[in-house]
Order: C-alpha cells, then structure tokens, then sequence
C-alpha cells in the first residue's frame, strides 16, 4: 500500500489517488453529497432517479454505447444511492484507467436526460420498488426507519413513492443536478494502477471545468422516537426489526460499537445466533447492525422468523440484550475484536475495498486514521468500555420495534418497545 494524494481544484473539487505498487486493476469512482436525505418531500427519490438515467445516455454516447464501451474495457461499472451521497464506480485494468475515468466523468457530468428515456426508466423503477415491496425486511426496516424518524429525510425511502417517482420530470432532475451536483460536492477516487499524469489531467479537464456552486443547507440530524410499526402482508416469513439510538459519526466508541454489535449479533457466536437460532431453532437470519450519521445514529437487530414464532424471537431479542447489563467476558471480547480486526484488514485488501473505505471517509469528512491506528483503537478497548456503551444504547424505554408480515393486532407487542 502506498500514499495516498489529495488534490483540491480551484472550483472545489476533490481528487484521491490511491496508487497501489503492482497493481494489475484499478478502481475509479465519481462521489457526489446527493442522497435522499437531501431531497425535498415532493421530489422523493429524484437522487437514485438521476443515477438511473446516468446510464442512459450522454450527448457523446448512447446507453449501447456505454454498455459496450465498458466490456471493451473489460470489468464492470455501476452505481448506488444512499441517504447522504450517490457513488459512480467501475474496475478494470489499468491500462484502461483514462478510458473508464473518461466514460465515468461523461455519464455523470452529462447526461442527455431525455424525456422517452425517463418514461422507461421510471418503469424500471417502479418495479425496483414492487421487488421491495415483496421483502419483508426491506418493508419493515422502510417502515421503521420513517417512524422513529418522523418528518426527517433520513427516514424517506430511497427509491421515493410511487406518486413522488410517477409525477417526476426532465426538469426536476435537471433542477436537482444544478443545485447538488456542484464541484464542491464531487470527489474523484482511483485506486489500484495507473498513470498519474493521465488521471490527474483529465479529472482536471473534466472536474475543474464546472463552475463553482453554493451548496444548500444540509439535513438536520434525525432525532430518533421510539414506536410500534405493523406491515400486515402475506408473507411467508415475519420480518422483525428493533431499533434503538446509535452513535453520531466520527463519534470516538465507534470502534466499541463495532466490537459490541459482533458479539450482539456478528457472526455465528454471537449471542443473538447462539441463543436464537442455535439454542432455540426460532430464525434462520438474525444479525445486528449500527449506522451513523452527522449528530445521530441507530442500532438495530433483525430476524426472519415463521409468523407463528415471531413474537417469540422478539422475546428472546429483548432477553439476550437484557442480558448484556451483567456484562460481556474477555474471552467474548477477544473472539470478536479478532474477528473484526480481520474483516477490516481483509477488507482493505482490494483495491475496490480500498477505494470505497478510503472515499467514505474523505466524503464525510471523518477523522482519517490509518491501519494500524484503528488496530491499536481496537486493541486497546477493554470489556468495561463494551459494557459502558451497552449500557447507554440498550434502553428498553428508547427502543423501537417494527414487524412486516403476518403480524398481531398491537395489544400484542405491548411491553416489547419503548414509547
């Protein structure tokens, strides 16, 4: 691994090469601060509408053209929407790393946004959200996610509404891209091997010929509200989701909570695995997970169960947190920062890993530590500070509980969520 550069143009862009010496691939991707947590109620969605119509052309070239283009090159390009930014990215080999650089800056830069292309891409979108529609977890974490954050962006789906995404124009995109995708929200990363000269001059040509943009007010932080949420559906299987309030990014326990969501329900001897699935045979999938954002963040656990066990696992969820207030061992807390230290290394040994960890962070701004500071961060903790964070984050008062499937009349669940 070699060092990293950071490069800032005049107009605000931002450029990180990642050199990687022998390299054979390179990994090159175009970041923009555009999510849905940026958007207004009545364009829901017009974020990943935009990343939809990237591919769909550009004034140089038609959506066949991009797509053949990129296997001439071999490898593969694609793109994804979250709720704070919007990532272009493509692999190939580095011999290719202009040509892919130059497809990436064209389709992101300037698409031809043409109104019968919107028209079908809008299908395509609206069946994107029925195939979430027919996931359990996907209905009960959407379901969650706008009820412990009533009125706030972060709690909209990505995707939008079928109104929001079936009314949207043309000129609502075009309206949305000139006030979000300004240089000073864009940032440029290629890892792996290349030519530095040929990269650096190109993302100059295309990055530093924007014009500079004010940038719009960002979303306040959620605040987080404890609540019952039921989706009544036909599924086969209850999709259960608790929730309680996380950490704000950048927040110094971050690396103890990545210790403790391992042992809450990480891997295989997780407590949740163990107790739910091994011990009792209620749930196939059961897992834990934290997100973060500015000034606030949410901790949750989910499971998958047969609607005649659901109520059962939630019960037994609630029991296994109640059961960190005695305490975690060393030896759980050295099972689980060995397995988290490997899956952070192992996960920084791609290229793509590298760029995608390493872009994150530059996006957001988030203190950079190297390697081997967030091994010591890791190495360091001890289980009274797994126990201090347990503590603070599983209050039965504060938490949330969703269920999508085929779910009880609410008298049900009474005394299984805060509020």
């Amino acid at each position: 691994m070699t060092a990293k550069e950071k490069l800032t143009l005049k107009n605000g862009a931002r450029i990180l090469l990642l050199p990687e010496e022998g390299a054979h691939s390179v990994s090159a991707s175009l970041w923009v601060t555009a999510g849905s947590a940026w958007e207004q109620p009545e364009e829901q969605g017009v974020s990943h509408f935009i990343e939809h119509m990237a591919f769909k052309g550009t004034f140089r070239r038609s959506a066949r053209e991009i797509s053949e283009e990129m296997d001439r090159l071999g490898g593969g390009m694609n793109a994804y929407t979250a709720r704070e930014c919007t990532r272009y990215y493509a692999q190939t080999l580095k011999e290719n790393a202009g040509r892919v650089l130059d497809l990436l800056c064209d389709i992101v830069l300037h698409p031809r946004l043409d109104s019968a292309d919107l028209d079908l891409e809008r299908r395509v979108i609206l069946e994107e959200m029925a195939m979430y529609e027919d996931s359990g977890e996907e209905v009960a974490h959407e379901a969650l996610c706008a009820s412990v954050w009533p009125g706030s962006p972060f709690g909209r789906p990505i995707c939008g509404t079928k109104d929001t995404v079936s009314a949207m124009t043309v000129d609502d995109l075009r309206r949305y891209r000139e006030r979000h995708y300004a240089p000073s929200r864009l940032l440029a990363v290629v890892a792996g091997g290349f030519d530095r000269r040929e990269v650096v001059e190109l993302l100059e040509r295309e990055l530093g010929s924007l014009p500079p943009a004010q940038d719009p007010e960002p979303p306040a932080p959620p605040v987080f509200q404890p609540c019952l949420v039921l989706r009544k559906r036909d599924f086969q299987q209850a999709a259960v989701e608790l929730a309680m309030p996380g950490l704000p990014r950048g927040d110094e326990r971050r690396f103890a909570m990545m210790l403790f969501s391992f042992i809450v329900g990480g891997g295989s001897s997780s407590r949740l695995f163990q107790k739910v699935r091994e011990e009792k045979g209620l749930a196939y999938s059961i897992y834990s997970a934290a997100e973060s954002f500015p000034g606030s963040g949410m901790f949750t656990v989910s499971a998958l169960a047969s609607p005649k066990h659901h109520l059962e696992v939630i019960r037994e969820i609630r029991d296994v947190l109640a059961g960190f207030s005695a305490g975690i061992s060393r030896d759980e807390l050295d099972r689980a920062r060995a397995q988290v230290k490997a899956s952070y290394i192992l996960g920084l040994e791609t290229v793509e890993a590298r760029a995608s960890y390493e872009g994150r962070t530059a996006l957001f701004h988030t203190a950079e530590l190297s390697p081997d500071e967030v091994l010591e961060r890791l190495d360091a903790l001890e289980p009274d500070d797994i126990d201090a964070l347990a503590a603070q984050v599983l209050v039965p008062e504060k938490t949330a509980l969703a269920a999508a499937g085929r779910v009880k009349p609410s008298k049900a669940y009474r005394g299984m969520y805060g509020g």
